[in-house]
């Protein structure tokens, strides 16, 4: 313990200038933006604020610093004192790491950021293995950022609750990641144009309490939904979306009733729909720009209820007529002797004149498959070829 104190003082005692055992202080005379420069190499907002108690001229320096971090085991009771003191008009990135954070310990301080912070705010949760599931550790209220830019919030096993007013002025982007969302206020109210006017990119992943999700904006350019698996309606209207990727949403939309996704998005110009799919159950409006999709992954070889799968892949691929890049991939699963090349099930491609062709053979020969693609691909002028191996490792050929 007092080696680590005594390599603290030193690293303290070189960022001022004076050496450890006395001397000149010629880095003091130096203008405050070189002396803020220093400090943000230190990383680590307490350290950075320690540096008040060398001089008198680097008493509030540290509190000018445009971005505070605040790493794993840092008492929050300092993270409160920091964001007390420091000028609010000139932090522009707060990130705050912890390991099993309560709601608690996050209330210390989360309010004085939402009031002071001007720019990004990261805080990231993580937590032990065989822990409880995430919302079962507490509820934590989230304040209205009316200044952020972009918020990204990993909370693991904190439950989470949504401001029910505010506006998030400026907020460009938003990352929820690992949250337990709890009422009454929905996140579809929160995202939407009345709320989040200059919302650009929104990205939810792996979020729970989440059965509907709708969003009405003008403002949304980018927006993925990833490992939603209690999604059950998806509602879309979104006059500038470019970019829209849903990946493993829905428990079974094939068995729905009613539709449960209904998309509206006439600038969309990159599609990844990487789930099921049927014409009857998710619907798509008029996408006259659309010019890249990438669907659900089809099996090699297979029975009756995986060449179904493929089927609504296929269904979806042939849906846009207009597109010039498409995306396979194909999926070699374990073969146990009684499963058929489904390849020859695919008779018909959009008329495109790109295709990128990702393969994850795991050890399988996949030149009839690939061949079979290729040749119902006459018009494309430029290939991609991607091979996954079992270990995730990519080689990525292009052929032009």
């Amino acid at each position: 313990m007092e080696r680590t104190r005594g390599h603290r003082r030193r690293k303290l005692s070189v960022a001022a200038g004076v050496g450890v055992g006395g001397g000149e202080d010629r880095l003091s005379a130096l203008p405050d933006d070189v002396l803020l420069h220093i400090l943000l190499k230190l990383r680590d907002g307490p350290v950075a604020a320690r540096t008040s108690v060398l001089a008198r001229r680097w008493r509030r320096v540290w509190a000018l610093l445009p971005e505070l971090h605040f790493p794993v085991g840092t008492d929050p009771d300092r993270i409160r004192a920091a964001l007390t003191a420091h000028d609010a008009l000139a932090l522009h990135h707060l990130f705050v790491a912890g390991i099993e954070v309560t709601p608690e310990i996050a209330a210390a301080w989360l309010p004085l950021a939402a009031r002071g912070l001007s720019g990004v705010l990261h805080f990231k949760n993580t937590g032990a293995m065989n822990e409880a599931p995430a919302g079962e550790r507490g509820t934590l209220k989230l304040p209205c950022f009316e200044k952020a830019t972009k918020v990204v919030l990993d909370l693991h096993s904190i439950g989470l609750t949504l401001p029910p007013s505010g506006v998030f002025t400026r907020l460009t982007d938003l990352e929820l990641v690992r949250i337990q969302l709890h009422g009454p206020c929905s996140l579809s109210d929160v995202v939407s144009s009345s709320r989040c006017p200059s919302l650009r990119r929104l990205s939810v992943c792996s979020v729970r309490g989440l059965d509907n999700f709708t969003i009405q904006s003008e403002s949304l350019v980018q927006l993925e939904l990833r490992n939603l698996h209690t999604l059950q309606q998806l509602n879309i209207v979104a006059l500038s979306l470019q970019k829209l990727k849903v990946f493993l949403c829905f428990t079974d939309p094939l068995n729905q009733a009613q539709p449960v996704a209904n998309i509206s998005a006439p600038q969309l110009v990159t599609l990844d729909w990487r789930g099921a799919y049927d014409p009857s159950s998710v619907l798509f409006g008029e996408m006259p720009n659309l010019q890249q999709l990438t669907t659900n992954p089809l099996c090699v070889y297979g029975g009756d209820t995986v060449s179904a799968r493929n089927h609504h892949s296929l269904m979806l691929s042939q849906h846009f007529h207009h597109i010039s890049k498409l995306i396979l991939i194909l999926f070699y699963l374990q073969v146990h002797g009684n499963e058929r090349f489904l390849m020859e099930e695919m008779t018909k491609l959009p008329n495109i004149t790109i295709l990128g062709l990702v393969v994850l053979a795991c050890g399988h020969s996949f030149g009839a498959s690939s061949f079979h693609v290729l040749k119902m691909s006459s018009g494309i002028r430029e290939l991609t070829l991607q091979l996954v191996t079992r270990r995730d490792s990519k080689v990525t050929l292009y052929l032009v």
